[in-house]
């Protein structure tokens, strides 16, 4: 057996030394890989818990600001953050809504709403370090802006929801929504155009002939809720306005008012409606070719419908100010009467026509002014029609509103 020199005995223990040494270092490095395998995995749990987190503020903020026409800015967030998983008291979650909001560029603007959520988020590997739960905040402001859309049809079933028949000519700067679900809720029929800045239809489109549809529906979409709900319909308390006919020619200066018989007007008068609500008690019909002029007024119609005959010749414009500020025509809910358009009506118009529960029929081809927004139970129209949406003249903007994020 061959003896060992002193060299191969150093070298031996050398070696014994460097295994033990990789043993301590590969232990080490593999407690080191799990703390950042473990320390990947928090830090991703705590990012996905701050982005759901983000969602519930942002969703709250939405809510709230969409609730302050009705005065639910606090119900309308804390539902909106319920329906993305997050309810406040729950494990330490909470929710303040601040309106208006108490820091950042809005604080103390009552327009804004303001949506602070927290929770304490869990850890996982970083408790073995003695690491424990996480605060984590997400913080949402929102406020309400002009509607992308000016054409409602509200039925949520009825088929022929929207209606457009012969050569008609419907040229919309903003959205169209159809609510409603039927398979024909649009229904586009012989060699018209429409266009708008958007097509939004629950149920479906249906087109036949030579009719041009730009851009193509976006069917199946979600339904939106009545965008003027939030109006309260005017007192009708009060005497009677007089006079409630108007035949034959002359010049006539009416007063906002009460009209408690249908207000007529005949022939070709040249009738002024002073700055102010009127409430039609039984409609109000324009035959002949009338000229009819009104700044700041707004037509309630409480019953029966209300009718535009032969060449009548309007220009009317709705409050920039005050609770009907945008709004032109507004009919009773319940009231199911057909708001008509007929002949060739050269009609400036600006503000929102509003018949809830009854169908708007335009077979003229008037023009419009500035602003118009159509919102009925369904809508016809055979002839043409413009909706534009400069609302440069209400200092608020558009009546219908949509919550928007701004932080």
């Amino acid at each position: 057996m061959a003896q060992l020199t002193q060299s191969d005995l150093v070298r031996a223990r050398r070696r014994r030394r460097e295994s033990g040494q990789t043993l301590v270092l590969g232990t080490l490095c593999l407690v080191v890989l799990m703390g950042c395998v473990g320390l990947g995995v928090d830090l991703g749990v705590l990012r996905y818990d701050q982005r759901l987190l983000q969602t519930a503020a942002d969703s709250a903020a939405l809510g709230g600001a969409s609730g302050l026409p009705y005065d639910q800015v606090t119900s309308g967030a804390t539902n909106a953050a319920g329906l993305n998983g997050f309810a406040a008291g729950g494990d330490g979650d909470t929710l303040a809504i601040n309106n208006p909001p108490l820091s950042g560029p809005h604080a103390g603007d009552a327009a804004y709403v303001e949506a602070i959520a927290g929770k304490s988020a869990p850890v996982y590997f970083l408790g073995l370090l003695h690491i424990g739960p996480q605060a984590l905040t997400a913080r949402a402001v929102a406020h309400l802006g002009n509607g992308p859309a000016c054409f409602y049809a509200l039925d949520p079933s009825a088929s022929n929801a929207v209606l457009l028949n012969g050569s008609f000519n419907v040229a919309v700067r903003c959205g169209i929504v159809v609510d409603s679900d039927s398979s024909q809720a649009l229904n586009a029929n012989g060699s018209g155009s429409l266009s708008a800045a958007s097509i939004s239809v629950v149920g479906d489109a249906r087109t036949n002939g030579s009719v041009s549809v730009s851009p193509t529906p976006q069917t199946s979409a979600v339904p939106v809720s009545d965008p003027l709900a939030y109006l309260t319909p005017p007192s009708s308390a009060g005497n009677c306005s007089s006079p409630t006919t108007i035949n034959g020619s002359g010049n006539y200066t009416l007063s906002p008012g009460v009209y408690c018989s249908q207000l007529i007007i005949n022939g070709s008068p040249t009738v002024t409606f002073q700055p102010g609500t009127y409430v039609l008690e039984h409609g109000m019909t324009m035959n002949g070719s009338p000229t009819v002029t009104g700044n700041g007024v707004t037509f309630y119609n409480a019953a029966g419908a209300v009718t535009f005959n032969g060449n009548s010749s309007s220009n009317l414009n709705a409050p920039s100010s005050g609770s009907y500020a945008g709004i032109l025509v507004y009919q009773a809910s319940g009231n199911s009467s057909t708001l008509t358009i007929n002949g060739s009506a050269s009609a400036q118009m600006n503000g929102a026509i509003y018949v809830p529960s009854g169908r708007i029929v335009d077979n003229g081809s008037g023009s419009v002014g500035s602003y118009s927004i159509l919102v009925a139970d369904t809508l016809t129209i055979n002839g043409s029609a413009g909706l534009k949406d400069d609302y440069s003249s209400l200092p608020g903007g558009s009546p219908i509103k949509a919550a928007i994020l701004v932080e």
